[in-house]
């Protein structure tokens, strides 16, 4: 997984396991899940949660990273 446009905290979430997996893991809502994919973006309280959780599913393409370029794009294309 790259930081590319195709990515997007709904793909980083589905890839985890979806909503509830994630949330689960989290010790969160579903619905804080939800508004994460909703929003497109992932809070930067919850990144190391979920570079974690990926860790943990042997997922080593999901790294602060990505996230932080993820968090970037979308905050780009707000202010355009």
């Amino acid at each position: 997984m790259t930081a590319d446009a195709s990515i997007t905290a709904g793909s980083i979430i589905d890839d985890l396991g979806g909503t509830g997996a994630v949330a689960k893991a989290l010790s969160c809502a579903d619905s804080t899940v939800s508004s994460w994919r909703a929003r497109g973006v992932i809070p930067g309280p919850n990144w190391a949660g979920i570079v974690a959780l990926a860790a943990e599913q042997g997922r080593s393409e999901i790294t602060f990273e990505v996230l932080a370029r993820l968090g970037a794009r979308r905050l780009s294309e707000a202010r355009a």
